[in-house]
């Protein structure tokens, strides 16, 4: 949302290209099919990211695991916000209030402890190992 009075596009030229979308086109805050579709594979490349960090948090020592899982479960919550806000991020910010991300620390402390394995929370995917 703030591509225009900095001047800046935070996104791949690449991606920008596949999908058709420009920087006038962000400049001007102009929403579009291709501006949808672009953003829909930038989360989902986000949330692979994410997933993959997610598998290093155990081998971090104990007192930076909570710090890690925490901001990995706020930023992903940033990504539903901009589902819900029907993938407009150039005129609607997307962000997790303070009362949200507080409410998900006790969810992110649970993440970090060795139980979490056996026995995951049930809204949470299972677990992937290996290539992606």
């Amino acid at each position: 949302e703030d591509a225009a009075p900095r001047g800046r596009v935070y996104l791949p030229r690449q991606d920008m290209e596949r999908f058709g979308v420009t920087e006038q086109q962000i400049f001007s805050k102009t929403l579009d099919d291709n501006y949808v579709a672009m953003m829909k594979y930038e989360i989902d490349r986000a949330r692979m990211y994410y997933e993959r960090a997610k598998r290093g948090v155990p081998m971090l020592s104990p007192y930076s695991r909570l710090p890690v899982q925490a901001s990995l479960d706020c930023y992903a919550k940033i990504l539903d916000k901009i589902e819900e806000n029907g993938y407009d991020n150039l005129t609607r910010r997307a962000y997790a209030s303070k009362w949200e991300k507080l409410a998900e620390i006790p969810f992110s402390w649970y993440r970090t402890q060795p139980i979490y394995k056996f026995l995951p929370l049930p809204w949470d995917k299972p677990a992937t190992s290996g290539g992606n």
